[in-house]
C-alpha cells in the first residue's frame, strides 16, 4: 500500500515533537516505504529521516514558490489578455460590426435592401462592397441585394467612404440629385424637409449632377456643392483650409490625459461646432485618458461611451451623454 506524503506542517510538527500519535504514525509509514529503509531506533536512521524530512519541506517550499510565481504570471497574463480582448472588441465594434446588428429598420423585401437609422446616434453601416457609411439619425439607404451595380438611394445625412473600384462606379441618388464616384470619401446632406441638398468632398473627386438635366460638376477635396431643389441650380464653393470648426465627419487627432469630461466636452464643442450636455452632472467629473488618432466625431463619442459606460444621443447639434457619473 502506498502511503500519502505528509504535509510540510505535519513534518514540522514531527521534528518539533508536537505532532499527534496519528501524525507520527503517518510520517513513519511514509518513511518506511522510501528507498532507504532502516530500523527507527538508530542514530543513523534518525539523521537520515531528519534529512529526508528537511528535503521534503524544502521541495514543497520551492514548489510553492514556483506555483506562486506561475499564479502571478497567470494573473498578469489574464489581465493582458483581458485588455487585448477589450481592445480587439472595440476594434471589432468600429470596423467589423455586422450591419444586421445595428439599431434600425432593416427591410430585405424582394431584391432590395433598405436600412433606416432609428437610433439617436450616428451609426456606421457597411455596404456589400465594404463601402462605409456613417448614417445620421433618421437617415435611410437602399440598394439592390446583389449590388452588382453600385447604385444606392439615400435620404438624410451621412458620410460615405467609398471602396475604390475603377470597373464599377458608385452612384448615389438623392431625389433629383445624382452623385457619382470611383473611390473617395464625402458627405451628403439630403433631408426631405429642406430646400437644398449638399455634397462636400473630403478625399478624391466626386461628380455631382441631376437625374434629368444639367451638366454635372466635378468636386475636389474641401469643395462643396449646394443644390436647390426648386430650380435645379447648383452652386460650388470651396471651404477654407483651416475652418473655425470641423464637420462631424472630418477626422482629427486628440490626446486627453486624465482630463475631466467637462473640459473634454468644451474642446469637442469648439472643434466640431456641437453642444455636448450631461444628463447627470456627475459625468462632468469623470476623467478621460485616451488618444484619438485620426478619428471622426462618431468614433470619438463611441469610444467615450465604451470607456465611461455612458450612452450618447443626438438631436440636431445637441449631444447628450447619459449614464452614471463619477463621484
Amino acid at each position: 500500500m502506498k502511503h500519502p506524503i505528509p504535509s510540510p506542517e505535519t513534518l514540522r510538527k514531527y521534528l518539533s515533537g508536537t505532532c499527534t500519535e496519528t501524525e507520527r504514525q503517518l510520517v513513519n509509514e511514509w518513511y518506511g516505504q522510501l528507498e532507504y529503509e532502516h530500523a527507527a531506533d538508530t542514530d543513523t536512521d534518525e539523521n537520515e529521516l531528519y534529512g529526508r524530512i528537511q528535503t521534503r519541506i524544502a521541495e514543497h517550499e520551492s514548489g510553492k514558490s514556483r506555483v506562486e510565481l506561475f499564479t502571478v504570471f497567470r494573473n498578469y497574463a489574464l489581465r493582458v489578455a483581458a485588455a487585448l480582448f477589450i481592445g480587439l472588441g472595440i476594434l471589432y465594434f468600429f470596423y467589423y460590426k455586422p450591419s444586421e446588428n445595428l439599431v434600425g429598420m432593416h427591410n430585405k423585401v424582394s431584391d432590395r435592401v433598405t436600412f433606416q437609422n432609428l437610433d439617436k446616434k450616428i451609426i456606421r453601416y457597411i455596404l456589400p462592397d465594404s463601402t462605409l457609411v456613417w448614417l445620421n439619425p433618421g437617415a435611410r439607404i437602399s440598394y439592390q441585394k446583389s449590388f452588382s451595380q453600385r447604385n444606392v438611394r439615400f435620404s438624410g445625412e451621412a458620410f460615405f467612404d467609398v471602396k475604390p473600384d475603377k470597373s464599377r462606379p458608385f452612384t448615389i441618388y438623392s431625389g433629383e440629385l445624382k452623385t457619382r464616384v470611383l473611390g473617395t470619401s464625402f458627405h451628403v446632406r439630403a433631408n426631405a424637409g429642406e430646400k437644398t441638398c449638399m455634397v462636400t468632398v473630403a478625399t478624391g473627386m466626386v461628380e455631382v449632377g441631376t437625374v434629368k438635366k444639367g451638366k454635372p460638376v466635378i468636386l475636389r477635396p474641401r469643395q462643396q456643392v449646394v443644390f436647390a431643389k426648386n430650380n435645379y441650380e447648383m452652386i460650388v464653393q470651396t471651404l477654407p483650409e483651416k475652418p473655425f470648426y470641423n464637420e462631424s465627419w472630418e477626422a482629427v487627432s486628440l490626446v486627453f490625459d486624465e482630463i475631466p469630461m467637462s473640459e473634454v466636452a468644451e474642446k469637442l464643442n469648439r472643434i466640431f461646432h456641437v453642444s455636448i450636455e450631461f444628463e447627470d452632472p456627475a459625468i462632468r467629473k469623470c476623467r478621460l485618458k485616451v488618444d484619438f488618432d485620426n478619428q471622426r466625431l462618431p468614433e470619438i463619442l463611441e469610444m467615450i461611451d465604451a470607456l465611461l459606460g455612458t450612452t450618447y444621443q443626438m438631436e440636431g447639434e445637441t449631444i447628450t451623454l447619459r449614464g452614471e457619473g463619477c463621484h
